[in-house]
């Protein structure tokens, strides 16, 4: 169906343009069936939803030259002033708004500098922030048992072990040898106990004798004991604080240890009943640990580092992995008036705002395949600019091949992935733009090396739109 009353209709022109553009004008042919007709009209007057009304001045495109740090910065200045422009209206009238970014570590930094800003967006991306931090923490957890001689490991366990304190607002700062701050009631604040433990974990040049010394540490009224116990030896220059601090952590990475033997998913739940209080984290914590189950099913020969590996790949945020919240079962806009949603290109497919951000719209992520143009599968180090993936696939394609001219040529398979990919992203660069009901602003930045330029699409968009 060509009707379509989702977007103002120059939103509909814009992307009309792109579709003619795509088919008859550019530059390179072998792309030129990425889009194509019907163009999109709005629906006829009698149809139940109407178009909204046409405003040519909704749309914007940012010709300036950002950097990606100023580009993260000026979108999210232009929505905090847009969000507190409308704070005092009632929820119903308020407006729907969403970053499209063509990344997901693109969304997450649009997400910290939004919060810098103060605004609380919904992350509609790979995962959420808390999915992220609790799949770090049990990966922390999880890298120090598959090394627990590591000193270093064994004090990023301790600030993991300590997490709510952390997340109460409690810094970390390295703080000089004998530094404690105290308060007027001479106990040790939080924050100096958090750092002044973790400091001198990380400083421990023998684990084992804090783990398991030969003499166990004895109570504190009876101090001394122990020749190989590191504990016993700090109980003269340290404070009865952070002593007891020690002993209990100790006491818990001793329970971790004796729980390596257990399956994954059950040292996982061991892990997260001493580390996580919310429920959600709990739940979230039993999910990650079937995910790690099902990967030791399927990897018979993987231990505590691989399975390791895999929770950090959740925590880094390169795989889709679905939490708890009420829009796992299907995102819907309207349910989030007023709010601020960051997502990528892809996933926002299907659905619309009133006010639609697309950021970094350059020719690495919107390419060409013209001759400055760079391709994110395409790395600098490789000779030839090869993509390798392709490469192995078409190898791999002309070793099973019978046929008798079916062979292998270096370097065919990198250039059909590009005019794949290049096709992708036009195709992406439509979606976003029909993404938007009312109001569409489109910004470029010029990449981590400073030498990024305005996407093709966009300066012929731009030139058209200012026409």
């Amino acid at each position: 169906m060509p009707e379509s009353g989702r977007s103002q209709p120059s939103v509909l022109a814009l992307a009309n343009h792109l579709i003619d553009w795509v088919m008859n004008s550019h530059p390179d042919p072998n792309v030129r069936t990425a889009l194509s007709v019907p163009y999109i009209v709005p629906v006829p007057e009698n149809d139940p939803q109407q178009n909204p009304p046409d405003n040519p001045e909704g749309i914007k495109f940012i010709s300036t030259k950002y950097t990606p740090e100023q580009e993260l910065e000026a979108v999210a200045k232009s929505i905090k002033g847009f969000v507190d422009s409308f704070a005092e209206s009632p929820i119903e009238e308020q407006p729907t708004i969403a970053v499209l970014v063509p990344r997901n570590q693109r969304g997450v930094e649009m997400v910290n500098a939004l919060r810098q800003r103060g605004i609380e967006p919904i992350e509609l991306i790979s995962s959420t922030s808390e999915t992220r931090a609790a799949a770090g923490a049990l990966s922390y957890l999880l890298s120090y048992l598959s090394e627990p001689g590591s000193a270093r490991k064994l004090g990023k366990a301790y600030e993991v072990w300590r997490r709510d304190w952390r997340e109460k607002g409690v810094g970390n700062r390295e703080m000089d040898d004998g530094e404690i701050a105290s308060s007027p009631t001479g106990m040790i604040s939080q924050s100096s106990l958090l750092a002044t433990t973790s400091n001198l974990l990380r400083r421990m040049v023998n684990v084992e004798n804090f783990i398991a010394p030969l003499t166990p540490y004895p109570s504190p009224s009876g101090r001394g004991a122990g020749e190989r116990d590191w504990l016993a030896g700090l109980s003269e220059s340290e404070p009865e604080q952070v002593i007891e601090e020690l002993t209990q952590f100790r006491v818990n990475v001793q329970r971790w240890l004796n729980a390596v033997s257990l399956p994954i998913d059950q040292l996982v739940l061991t892990l997260a009943q001493d580390v996580f209080s919310d429920v959600s984290d709990l739940a979230l914590a039993n999910k990650l640990a079937l995910v790690l189950r099902s990967a030791a099913d399927d990897h018979t020969d993987w231990r505590l580092p691989e399975l390791t590996a895999e929770l950090a790949v959740i925590a880094k945020n390169e795989r889709r992995f679905i939490g708890f919240s009420s829009d796992d079962a299907g995102f819907d806009p309207e349910r989030h008036r007023g709010r601020v949603v960051v997502t990528t290109m892809h996933k926002a497919k299907g659905m619309e705002w009133d006010r639609v951000y697309m950021m970094s719209v350059n020719n690495y992520d919107f390419p060409a395949n013209m001759p400055n143009d760079r391709f994110i599968s395409e790395k600098w180090f490789i000779r030839g600019g090869l993509d390798l993936a392709a490469e192995s696939l078409a190898q791999l394609t002309a070793l099973e091949s019978t046929g008798e001219y079916d062979w292998y040529e270096e370097g065919a398979a990198t250039m059909r992935s590009r005019l794949d990919y290049v096709k992708e992203r036009l195709r992406l660069l439509y979606v976003g733009i029909t993404r938007a009901k009312r109001d569409l602003i489109v910004t470029w930045n010029s990449g981590r090396q400073g030498d990024a330029t305005p996407s093709l699409a966009f300066q012929e968009l731009l030139g058209w739109w200012e026409q």
